[in-house]
Order: C-alpha cells, then structure tokens, then sequence
C-alpha cells in the first residue's frame, strides 16, 4: 500500500512525534511512504533517517489565528489555497497513493486534493475547536465532506463533531513501551548536571511555552506558595516557544522574577535526551488551562513511572486515573495545583505507588500495538 502523510511542521513535539513513530513503523512493515512537510528540520531528519521519503512543499497554508487578524492575512490564505491544491493535485498524480492521511485539521488543502483526485482520506485531528463557535460548525461539516474517516485522539475531541461511532472514531495515541526503557542514571546525571541539580527533589512540567495554553504560569505561582515549605524542591520548565510566540517566554520570565521564584523554577529550554529529562523527574506536571487533546506528555510521564498531576478538562480525563495514577485538579487553580502537588511531596511511597499504577495504566491501554493495528486496519476498509 502507497501511503501519502501531511504534516504542518517541522519540531518534534506531541504531534509530530506521532508522525514519526507511525511513519517510521509503516516503513518497516515495507509500506510505500512519502512525508510532506513545510521545510526541514529535526522531524525532517528523522523521519529521513527512518529511511521515510520526504518532500517539501511550499506553499502549505494551514488554519491558525494569525490568517484570521487581519483582513490581510485572509485573503493571502485564499490566494495561497489553490496553489497548494494544485501542488498536491501533481503529487498524488505523480507518486498514485492508496490513501492520504492529514496528521493535524489544521491542514485543508490535503483533503480538497484527495477529493478532487477521488482518492481516500483519513484526518487525524488533535485539536479542540470549543472557543471558536459559529467557525467552528462550518469547518467540521467541511473537515465531514472531506474525508472517509477522522480519527479522534480522545473522546472530548470526537464529540466536537456531531455524530461519534461513523464516520469519526477514537483511537488513543500509542507509545512503543521500548522507548522508555534503558534510561541509565549516567543520562540522568548528564541533564541534571547540565542544570546544575544535585539531590533536590524535582518537579517538571514538559511542553511548549505558551501561556494559558500550557499552563506553566500556573507552575511558577504553585512554586510561589511552595518555596518557603520545601526550599529543597525544584521545578522545571522543560520546552520552548512556538516561532512567533517568543513573547510567552519573556512574559514567563518576568513572571518568575515579580513572585521571586527564581532561586527555584529553572526554564531548561528544549532538550535533545527528553527521556532522560523525565528520569530526573519526581513529579509531572500537565497544566493546561485550556482542554488537551490528548496530551503526550502524560502518557510519556505514566511510561516513566511518574506520578501526574494534571487539569481535569480534556483528553486528561482519559489519561489520569484520579487518585490511583495521579492528581486532577481545576485549571488556572495553582491553589489546588500547589495543594496537589504538597501531598505528593510529602509522600514517597505514594509518589512511588502512583508512578507504578500510571505505568500499568501505560501498558493496558496506551501501548504502541494497539493503536497501529487499529490504524491499520482503518487503512484497509477506506482504500478497498
């Protein structure tokens, strides 16, 4: 089978770490893939070193707010819109794909090419869509005409659309167990010495810097009302800014010097041995203010045998066994996320117990196998 991917970028975060793994499994299973990107960088590489074929293509206009500010912004939108349809159009003529999936909604054009050329589409979205109203309605009937399937990375995602169970369906990310394995403490030391961490007990939140969004604003005011109690306690934000949205990470920092928590937030930026970031970690943090989807670093956390402490709105709701695997609590609340994370501190044994529980949860239900062989199997009935 020809498989053609679309994805709107070029990091490796949540998303398109997915794309990897699934692209990456695809062509061991001798497959026919071709990845589509926007231009090159670390997913480029990887997915090459994959032995993954990747073209780039420009122009690739995608669904964001800056298309919408100004009147500016929409009208290069449409103008871009069928020369990307054409460019895709001449692609699938030349490579004669069996079906194309679209990683992210956000993505549009895919799905007109795919319609145009009468040739199977599968839409994986990620996204949730509930601040947007009267658009929002209007973009899922198109997002409906302009696929075979959607695939839902949780529940509250698919019930954004109006009928869950036909057309749309959910199926959880998976993780390869493997890629948590072998941490050695060795790796561990190199990050903790990196930040110039010694015993402390420590407290991470993984993800973009966006406020709101991420929520590590909400970490740096929970350390706030933290510090005095347990000096011995550092919490870390682990990740970068999205290009163009810089301004979350000076507002961040301005925020860790006005409550006078730097001696105890440490912001570590991006960090190329993600997992051995994790082994360091005593607590996970995801802060969301806004629903996750389904977000990646819980599952990740989980894997690392982390106890989680995570906003109970969202695709977090499928991830977190409240009480058992970690700690749900309100979002935008760093009352309840310093209450939350007070009692974790307090108790190892209970870290410890959670930590596990959260890796039996990983391996029940959010392992790698599953979810290939239900994406598989949406493969064959959409492209008989």
């Amino acid at each position: 089978m020809k498989l053609l991917y679309f994805h709107n970028g070029s990091d490796l975060y949540g998303a398109s770490r997915s794309f990897l793994r699934l692209n990456s499994r695809l062509i061991n299973d001798d497959f026919t893939v071709k990845a589509v990107l926007p231009k090159k960088g670390p997913l480029y590489n990887a997915l090459a070193e994959a032995g993954v074929e990747v073209e780039i293509m420009q122009p690739f206009p995608i669904i964001e707010r800056a298309a919408f500010k100004r009147i500016s912004g929409f009208i290069k939108l449409l103008f871009l819109t069928p020369v990307s349809v054409i460019k895709i159009c001449r692609l699938i003529r030349s490579f004669k794909p069996d079906l194309i999936h679209s990683n992210l909604s956000v993505l549009f054009t895919p799905a007109i090419a795919a319609r145009l050329k009468g040739v199977p589409h599968i839409w994986h979205i990620r996204e949730s869509y509930a601040e947007f109203g009267l658009f929002w309605k209007v973009y899922r009937s198109f997002m409906l005409w302009g696929c075979d399937h959607v695939v839902a990375v949780s529940t509250p995602i698919a019930e954004q659309f109006p009928q869950v169970g036909d057309k749309v369906v959910v199926i959880h990310n998976g993780f390869p167990r493997g890629e948590f394995e072998g941490v050695t403490q060795e790796r561990i030391q190199v990050f903790k010495k990196k930040h110039g961490l010694k015993d402390e007990l420590l407290v991470g939140l993984v993800g973009r810097i966006k406020y709101l969004r991420k929520g590590q604003e909400y970490v740096v005011e929970a350390a706030a009302k933290l510090k005095n109690q347990y000096p011995q306690v550092r919490y870390l934000l682990i990740g970068s800014p999205f290009p163009g949205n810089e301004d979350h990470l000076e507002r961040l920092r301005g925020l860790i010097a006005e409550t006078g928590t730097e001696s105890v937030v440490i912001y570590t930026g991006d960090e190329d041995d993600i997992k051995a970031a994790y082994g360091a970690l005593d607590i996970s943090v995801m802060a969301s203010g806004l629903p996750e989807p389904f977000g990646g670093v819980v599952i990740e956390s989980m894997a690392m045998e982390l106890p989680v402490v995570g906003t109970n709105i969202g695709g977090t709701l499928e991830q977190v066994e409240d009480g058992m695997t970690g700690i749900l609590i309100p979002p935008r609340n760093p009352e309840a996320m310093a209450d939350a994370l007070s009692k974790l501190l307090e108790n190892s044994d209970l870290r410890i117990q959670m930590g596990k529980a959260g890796r039996t949860r990983f391996e029940a239900l959010f392992e790698f196998e599953p979810f290939y062989s239900k994406i598989k199997d949406i493969y064959e009935e959409v492209s008989c």
